[in-house]
């Protein structure tokens, strides 16, 4: 009986041996390396360790800076194809698996003090800016972080392997220093080396908010874009193909909204004539969609421009539909809204839209 005890013991030390959360090296995605061949194409060759520091900074909006040690996190598997623009044409760069700390374990436990706290209390109006430090930076909304559906795809990697080509057995050139990857970009303008640092703002601007307006819709959408571009919409782009999505609706503090349809044009399409598609636009770019109400969201500039998941917002004009009542009337949705599909939650689609505006 004390040797079967021991031997409990002794599985039970080596099963909590493998816990990143514990303290101690284990993560969440799979380590086993399979032979070219094998059924699994993402571990065909040794991970490389790559230079990353002990700990991050989170300052900004918060009720006081603090130091998140990286060491007490556990570990997540982002595969991406890495590659940029020269010129008109796409450079590719490699494809790779990348392991590290997911963003929105990073910022989790972070106490915030929203600078628009007394009169608008969501989340959603917050974003982060990711620093190295050359000054560099890529920002980030916080309903991509902490709303979306496919979580865990933005994070500070510390270790890389390569994704191989079958035949042409391609060995991509691989980074020596710890990286921020956004899984969900289409060129990684965003994956800057070596952050160290993580600042949390809030939507900054001149907003009234009145959850009951007498008229909860806007005759034109606004369109403001960089140097006082701007542009008015009175309907949908005729040259967009219309889209619809089906959808079990579900709210952050509401829960289940019911099922839906929604139908409308890709809103970075939409977007796509009155803003640059540079590289640093598309890394430091901040958009705030805005309703008549005061309501507002931001989203990073190429979350709505640059995916990969094709998972677009939607830009809508006229009613949602209710699949259990096709004659539902949904307030807020007799002109221009957005169907944010690419979340979890209801909380980023907002009714009443009046205004786009690129920071």
């Amino acid at each position: 009986m004390k040797f079967r005890s021991f031997i409990i013991i002794i599985t039970l030390s080596i099963a909590l041996a493998g816990c990143k959360y514990l303290h101690i090296d284990g993560f969440s995605g799979s380590t086993l390396l399979w032979e070219s061949g094998a059924n699994n194409y993402f571990n065909q060759e040794k991970a490389t360790s790559l230079d990353t520091p002990e700990e991050i900074l989170i300052t900004g909006e918060v009720e006081k800076d603090v130091r998140i040690s990286l060491r007490n996190i556990p570990w997540h598997s982002v595969a991406v194809k890495e590659a940029r623009m020269s010129g008109d044409t796409l450079r590719f760069e490699g494809a790779f698996r990348y392991d590290g700390y997911a963003l929105c374990d990073i910022l989790s436990s972070v106490k915030i003090d929203k600078s628009s706290k007394n009169d608008f209390y969501p989340p959603v109006d917050l974003y982060i800016e990711v620093y190295n430090d050359k000054g560099e930076f890529a920002t980030f909304s916080w309903g991509e972080i902490f709303y979306s559906s496919n979580t865990y795809q933005i994070l500070i990697a510390k270790n890389v392997t390569r994704v191989i080509p079958g035949k042409t057995k391609e060995m991509w050139k691989l980074s020596q220093h710890s990286r921020l990857v956004a899984g969900t970009d289409r060129l990684s303008v965003r994956n800057i080396s070596q952050p160290t640092k993580i600042v949390i703002k809030t939507l900054a601007g001149k907003f009234v908010v009145n959850r009951r307006p007498e008229k909860f819709y806007a005759e034109k959408l606004e369109l403001i874009g960089p140097d006082s571009t701007y542009a008015q919409l009175e309907k949908l782009p005729e040259n967009l193909a219309a889209v619809s999505f089906e959808s079990t609706y579900y709210g952050h503090s509401m829960g289940f909204k019911g099922e839906k349809v929604f139908t409308g044009v890709l809103l970075g399409d939409v977007m796509k004539p009155y803003f640059p598609k540079d590289e640093a636009s598309l890394r430091e770019g901040l958009v705030c969609i805005e309703g008549v109400d005061g309501y507002r969201a931001s989203f990073s500039l190429s979350e709505l421009t640059n995916r990969n998941d094709q998972r677009d917002p939607l830009l809508m004009f006229g009613m949602s539909k209710s699949k259990a009542d096709d004659k539902n009337k949904d307030k807020g949705h007799e002109t221009f809204s957005i169907y944010a599909g690419c979340d979890m939650f209801a909380d980023r689609s907002i009714k009443g839209l009046n205004k786009i505006t690129l920071y």
